[in-house]
């Protein structure tokens, strides 16, 4: 069992610093392409734009070499599964599923209580939903990952916040990439990517084209993105700068299955019973069309003060044929954000004030249909459902004697529904009724401070206010209805920390001790049609152990460095781990006469241990090997069933060439579940009638090429 106490986790994670203290700073550049090369990458969480090594806060960084080469499948799972902490499911290809810090125990599907932005542009609506699977990875350059409650300067949510970046455009430069792949189980894609960069503007424009026929019965897919990102420099103080995304997306829903059922056919989709169809002769899936448009505007009054006001507007039209009903549904979606600075360097104390505001609101219509076979019956209910949610937030960031640096931050958040039913038959139908659920304002403070020792190893500690109101899909969930008794979670979290390097910078460690206790944890339950609804399950205590390591035996920095004469073939040789040890318990929780106080978290793996080994050449041959590892966790509130171990190898061989100055060839293999596991990636949490599994592929492989050209 997993159990230690907040001193003796502080004094595990200032050990390295001790360790390392006093190793000579190294003298060579950092490349900005790698995830773990901590001394020089700069990121944005917490508006900070420092190092991550100065950064007080747990932070991980995926890069265009994790996105789109580490991975043959361009999908967003398999690099995320890589960072500690964070978990992504994929239970039919499109249906994703994404945690960090556990938060999926109130997702069946979708991502909640978890906050998004690109470039300050909020992509997680006002109901707390997140339409991740409306991206593609192909047309992402970077993603930065805030684990634990972020709500002093993001927003309400526990889980943690994801911040968005697209393709970076050169300056002066112009190219064009054309990209095919083609895999096991029907799977096709084609992308094009224009990108221009001149001295004043930046614009990049990508069109990407997947499909697959699924492993499953009943779980193929179909989706076409279109993204365009720009910036331009309207003068020396003013730049403005666009986001425009369009997703058109259909993928099947299998269901999930028994184990007897598992074990039978793990191909098979969700059968019918005695008294419900199957999901085959209901043509079950999910139709999304999703627009979005986003302007940003910064202002650079000097170089002490600036502004950045975003302004956006979202449509989605979505629809979603299931085993009992077929739901229409139609949103729009307007909000904008607006975040100041004004740095004061040369005081005695030097900080930087950010303070700012975010009011995001969504407007849905919602019917409800009988489903004939794939096909919407007679109206069932018409309702309407509003969701505003408005944050005010401050933050100083002062810099102390002594090379400390302390960050406090205060945010006031606002979560409010508005909920109406209209009748649907003419005789004795009851009026429309606006129902409310107005959740009293909360205040969210953090207060992290940091040590720097030297130029590579830092340690922090914070502590964070967590607060998540229920998002619109859980006050209005499948099972109908308006659930106004469904309360916030809100809980504290503490956390220490140390990251930096070691052995003139080839050795490289990150580790976070952190703990989470959580009053009113929303949990999901399911009904006998497998319609779903939540309830607040009492406390739980959260406590868990995030570390990356990585050893660079060769790196493009020494092979940047290196003299003429270097002989050896390897450009890149690098061998990184990520560990994941968590203890999530229920306290204080009643199911009806059951007690289920101690019991764990369903859907958190105590152990989760990725490990992988990157090569790359310097005739342009690479490689990329993955291992995964899960040790069984259980799958319902009362631990009576438990998933099996999960062991997925994953590699990926290419080459990429530069044919004269303008023209780039890259070709490359992938192989997923080399070890033709049976398993499930991505469990039916508290399913009714014991339908916890939906059986991801077996051995299977994609190949593919990408032609650039650039001038």
């Amino acid at each position: 069992m997993l159990t230690y106490s907040l001193p003796a986790l502080f004094g595990l994670a200032l050990l390295p610093a001790f360790l390392f203290a006093q190793i000579t700073p190294p003298t060579a550049a950092t490349s900005l392409d790698d995830t773990l090369q901590l001394n020089e990458v700069v990121v944005r969480g917490y508006a900070t734009n420092r190092r991550l090594l100065e950064t007080p806060a747990s932070i991980s960084l995926l890069t265009r070499r994790d996105l789109n080469q580490r991975f043959g499948t361009p999908t967003l799972v398999p690099a995320l599964n890589t960072l500690p902490g964070v978990r992504a499911d994929e239970r039919s290809p499109g249906s994703y599923r994404l945690a960090i810090r556990g938060s999926a125990v109130r997702s069946p599907f979708g991502v909640r209580n978890i906050k998004t932005y690109w470039n300050e542009i909020p992509l997680t609506d006002a109901g707390g939903n997140t339409p991740l699977n409306a991206l593609d990875v192909r047309a992402l350059g970077r993603i930065e990952v805030i684990k634990g409650p972020s709500g002093s300067l993001y927003g309400a949510g526990t889980g943690g916040t994801i911040l968005f970046s697209g393709l970076a455009v050169p300056p002066g430069q112009t190219s064009i990439e054309l990209s095919a792949l083609g895999g096991s189980y029907g799977l096709y894609g084609n992308g094009v990517a224009v990108q221009t960069g001149k001295n004043n503007s930046a614009i990049s424009i990508s069109y990407n084209h997947l499909q697959s026929d699924g492993y499953r019965d009943q779980s193929g897919l179909v989706r076409d993105n279109l993204s365009l990102t720009g910036s331009f420099t309207v003068s020396e103080k003013r730049t403005v700068s666009i986001l425009g995304l369009y997703s058109d997306l259909h993928y099947q829903t299998p269901g999930g299955l028994t184990l007897a059922q598992f074990q039978a056919n793990p191909r098979a989709a969700r059968p019918a019973t005695a008294t419900l169809p199957g999901s085959v002769e209901q043509q079950a899936g999910i139709y999304q069309k999703l627009g979005f448009l986003g302007v940003s505007h910064e202002y650079r009054w000097n170089d002490r003060i600036q502004n950045t006001t975003v302004l956006y507007g979202s449509t989605t039209d979505f629809a979603n044929p299931f085993i009992t009903n077929y739901e229409r549904r139609t949103d729009q979606g307007i909000g904008g954000r607006t975040i100041t600075q004004i740095r004061l360097p040369n005081g005695p104390l030097p900080t930087t004030f950010t303070v700012g505001a975010e009011l995001i609101r969504n407007f849905t219509v919602d019917r409800n249909f009988g489903n004939r076979g794939g096909t919407a019956d007679t109206i069932q209910t018409d309702e309407e459902l509003t969701a505003r949610q408005s944050t005010l937030f401050a933050q100083a960031e002062t810099e102390l004697p002594a090379r400390f640096r302390v960050t406090a931050g205060l945010s006031r958040n606002d979560v409010r529904y508005g909920f109406t039913r209209f009748p649907t038959q003419a005789i004795g139908a009851l009026p429309a009724t606006l129902l409310t659920r107005n959740f009293s304002p909360v205040w969210l403070p953090r207060v992290a401070l940091a040590r720097t020792f030297g130029e590579t190893v830092s340690v922090f500690a914070s502590i964070s206010t967590g607060y998540s109101a229920p998002s619109s899909q859980e006050v209005r969930p499948s099972a109908g209805g308006f659930n106004n008794t469904l309360n916030p979670e809100q809980g504290t979290s503490y956390e220490v920390g140390v990251r930096g390097s070691a052995v003139n910078n080839k050795l490289r460690f990150d580790v976070a001790v952190y703990q989470l206790q959580l009053r009113q944890t929303i949990v999901r339950r399911s009904n006998e049609a497998g319609a779903e609804f939540f309830v607040n399950a009492g406390r739980t205590d959260q406590q868990g152990v995030e570390a990356q390591i990585s050893f660079d035996f060769l790196s493009p920095t020494t092979y940047a460095s290196a003299t003429t004469t270097d002989r050896s073939l390897f450009s890149l040789l690098r061998l990184w781990h990520s560990l994941t040890l968590t203890n999530y318990r229920f306290r204080d929780y009643q199911q009806g006469a059951t007690d289920l106080s101690n019991n764990r978290l369903p859907g958190v793996a105590p152990t989760t241990l990725v490990t992988g080994f990157d090569a790359e050449t310097k005739p342009g041959l690479y490689a990329h090997v993955t291992f995964q590892f899960l040790n069984p966790f259980p799958l319902n509130d009362a631990n009576t069933v438990m998933a099996a171990p999960t062991r997925l190898l994953q590699a990926t061989l290419g080459f990429r060439r530069s044919l004269g100055q303008h023209w780039t060839v890259d070709v490359y293999a992938s192989g997923d579940n080399l070890l033709n596991q049976t398993y499930s990636l991505g469990y039916d949490l508290n399913a009714v009638g014991n339908r916890y599994y939906n059986a991801a592929p077996t051995r299977n492989g994609v190949g593919g090429i990408r032609i650039s050209t650039k001038w």
